[in-house]
């Protein structure tokens, strides 16, 4: 199945980590989410940020190594729409400057979108 997908992470105390070429970045507490794609497996992608067992390679790599992933949504289509969800995610959120982008024109596809003790709004 290939498609694009979001990745919610909790990071309950802020924290450095070392993010590959991007270099330290200091995360504040939060929910995160990772808008991604996978456009050979979107199960054993998104499966692989669950895991603790992998090799750092992407810049989302590294932060599941300091935070909680808690959550994923999926959805089957081009990859096209990886992009389309991270613009619409800067919107209304905390971008994190030059992660997970580097492939593309967008600012981010990592976004802080509340305080880790953050109870979400039903709509």
């Amino acid at each position: 199945m290939k498609g694009v997908y979001v990745v919610f992470l909790r990071l309950e105390e802020g924290r450095e980590v070392e993010v590959g070429a991007l270099g330290e970045i200091f995360f504040r507490p939060g929910i995160y989410a990772y808008v991604g794609s996978a456009m050979n497996s979107l199960e054993s992608r998104v499966s692989r940020h669950f895991s603790d067992d992998k090799k750092l390679h992407w810049h989302i790599d590294y932060l599941t190594e300091a935070a909680e992933v808690f959550a994923f949504a999926g959805l089957t289509t081009d990859s096209s729409w990886e992009c389309v969800l991270a613009e619409a995610a800067e919107e209304n959120s905390e971008p994190v400057e030059n992660f997970g982008s580097s492939d593309c024109s967008c600012d981010s596809h990592l976004f802080r979108i509340s305080d880790p003790d953050a109870t979400p709004e039903i709509f």
